[in-house]
């Protein structure tokens, strides 16, 4: 039976204070987490081995189906009265959570915190009670993240948890990548640019019926972009993230097939804008095509 070592010490430090004060012992665990243990209440400290149990949780995850902007997972548990938490995030949010708050468990007790605010009953204990799940169960993406980007590195992770906020079982995470969209053969003309008070008509007559995204942003905010990453293709897909992420109308405001005489709005007045087209596949799957006009005075 594996033989499990109840505290496994990353690092051990031993902080000296003044002599009115203790000396402390900090142990770091497995599961990130930290404990303080004050050297002058202990007469002494002894490891021991415990025998894992069949009888305690143990959790494990699987991708099932990936996308560009999709995923469906599965975490496997061989108990179903135990309960467990899960999350997912991106690996440049994983790193600031990190950076911030130390550990991943410090970080979900500040969000339940933050989702418990918009309540005037509830605490982050009983936000933390509403988002435990128990036994083996299957998740999408969009129930946490509302579209996954496409080539981008996730993690999903997941622990023990009972309804005292306590973990049962370290920390476990499982890591992917989404893939990269798929390319197009399809090309783009845009034509018959009107400009209304606020708003923009145009006609797109793409190639074939390969579905693809339109938009049009600001020219000062392309600069902005184009200058950060530096081609158009990786500047349509940062818009694209941010229009699919925050308008729920994205599907169909922002998709199109077929030759289409497109409305969007301007929000600036009396300022440059870029219309941009591009292939669609969770992502951008062509090079894109842009056209230039001037938004109304006010």
């Amino acid at each position: 039976m594996k033989k499990l070592i109840i505290f496994s010490l990353l690092t051990m430090m031993l902080l000296p204070l003044s002599a009115q004060e203790a000396n402390q012992m900090i142990i770091h665990k497995k599961d990130m987490s930290t404990m303080v243990i004050n050297l002058d209440e202990v007469d002494s400290l002894t490891f021991v081995n415990k025998d894992t149990s069949t009888d305690e949780l143990q959790l494990t995850c699987t991708i099932d189906e990936l996308t560009p902007q999709h995923a469906t997972y599965t975490i496997h548990a061989n108990r179903s009265d135990v309960t467990y938490y899960q999350f997912m995030m991106s690996e440049e949010v994983y790193n600031n959570m990190i950076e911030q708050y130390g550990t991943l468990p410090a970080h979900d007790q500040v969000w339940w915190g933050a989702l418990a605010e918009y309540y005037t009953d509830k605490t982050w204990m009983d936000v933390m009670r509403s988002q435990l799940v128990s036994g083996t169960q299957t998740f999408e993406s969009e129930a946490i993240i509302a579209s996954l980007a496409p080539n981008t590195r996730y993690v999903i992770y997941y622990y023990g948890l009972n309804e005292n906020g306590e973990m049962t079982t370290e920390l476990k995470q499982e890591w992917f990548t989404t893939p990269k969209p798929q390319e197009s053969t399809n090309t783009f003309e845009i034509s018959d640019i009107t400009v209304g008070q606020g708003r923009v008509f145009f006609v797109v007559t793409p190639s074939n019926n390969d579905t693809y995204y339109a938009t049009a942003q600001s020219q000062s905010a392309v600069n902005q972009y184009l200058a950060q990453y530096g081609n158009m293709r990786d500047v349509a897909q940062f818009f694209m993230n941010v229009e699919r992420t925050y308008n729920p109308y994205f599907d169909e405001e922002q998709l199109h097939e077929g030759e289409e005489r497109i409305e969007m709005t301007c929000s600036q007045a009396d300022t440059d804008y870029v219309i941009i087209v591009c292939g669609y596949d969770g992502g951008v799957s062509t090079d894109p095509v842009t056209a230039t006009f001037h938004s109304q005075p006010e």
